[in-house]
């Protein structure tokens, strides 16, 4: 028995191709610039209320045919260390003759940082009270 060869003379376009499914990782970095008090309370502030909200893969078409998602995923690696370093320091306006406290300045210049054991008058101290049991 002989099969019946229909439309040889005119066949579809994509007989002969191939399909693929390519898979591409992306690595993906952001900074933030965090108002804290320590380098602790800035890795702190940035794990607990930023991150990845959406990813959007992008689809497209090629000799119009598509081309499409066919699966995905993110993963946040919590194995790497953050990498946080100090940038900037608001400090009080400082002259030859004052010491300004209203006057705030954001320096990014170490040498104008305040030292370690400085008192910060912004500062309040938590008080914990304890509950007898």
């Amino acid at each position: 028995m002989q099969k019946e060869i229909i439309d040889r003379d005119t066949p579809h376009k994509d007989i002969g191709k191939q399909k693929f499914r390519v898979r591409k990782a992306y690595t993906a970095w952001v900074e933030y610039d965090v108002v804290a008090e320590n380098k602790d309370e800035a890795d702190s502030i940035v794990m607990e209320h930023c991150g990845i909200e959406k990813i959007e893969w992008q689809e497209g078409y090629h000799n119009d045919e598509p081309v499409e998602v066919y699966a995905s995923d993110h993963n946040m690696d919590h194995t790497v260390e953050t990498m946080s370093h100090k940038v900037a320091e608001c400090v009080p306006y400082e002259d030859n003759s004052t010491i300004d406290y209203s006057d705030p300045n954001w320096t990014t210049n170490e040498f104008e940082w305040l030292d370690e054991d400085y008192e910060n008058p912004n500062k309040t101290e938590s008080k914990s009270e304890e509950v007898p049991f």
